[in-house]
């Protein structure tokens, strides 16, 4: 929801969408919560590594790829995305 809002009602490009939403993510979602999840002993630190390993080389990987792309591009393989994420949501049993 975040993205389009961005686009439409703010008029940013679909990169800088997803750079400003990128951004925006990092120190509300991680933080407050991991450290309210690790207070209960809810955190596995070595799983955590390795997911941030993975999530850390493909963000950088994808961010790359996505900034190669022109802007009507990258806002079509957006568009596919949600559209084919909303089908499943919509269809799914």
């Amino acid at each position: 929801m975040i993205v389009p809002i961005l686009i439409f009602g703010f008029g940013l490009s679909q990169h800088e969408a997803q750079g400003t939403t990128l951004a925006m993510l990092v120190p509300p979602v991680g933080l407050l919560a991991a450290w309210t999840y690790y207070k209960q002993g809810s955190v596995n630190f070595q799983i955590a590594a390795l997911l941030c390993a993975g999530f850390f080389l493909g963000g950088l990987l994808g961010a790359k790829l996505a900034t190669g792309l022109s802007n009507v591009l990258l806002e079509k393989v957006f568009g596919v995305a949600m559209l084919a994420i909303a089908l499943k949501m919509i269809f799914a049993r």
